[in-house]
């Protein structure tokens, strides 16, 4: 008779401490700079293939509001969590 497989032994499943609140703050700013920066670049993006063809500048504003608007989230998140 063959002998059959040896099935692995279950570990116990790792006990992970939460998140703290400051790193779930940095977290959310993070996605907030790169989805609103992103959104505001390809607004620009827009704007400029169809209105401004040959300037660039309407892509680097749209950018710079993104930012703006994100950093305005980040900091009343950050004065509401001290």
């Amino acid at each position: 008779m063959p002998s059959e497989p040896q099935k692995p032994e279950k570990k116990p499943p790792v006990k992970r401490e939460a998140p703290s609140e400051e790193t779930l703050t940095k977290d959310k700013c993070m996605a907030d700079f790169c989805l609103k920066g992103g959104s505001g670049l390809i607004i620009g993006g827009v704007l400029t293939l169809f209105l401004t063809r040959p300037q660039t500048y309407p892509m680097w504003l749209g950018l710079g509001f993104g930012c703006g608007l994100a950093y305005d989230c980040c900091q009343a998140r950050w004065n509401r969590s001290t």
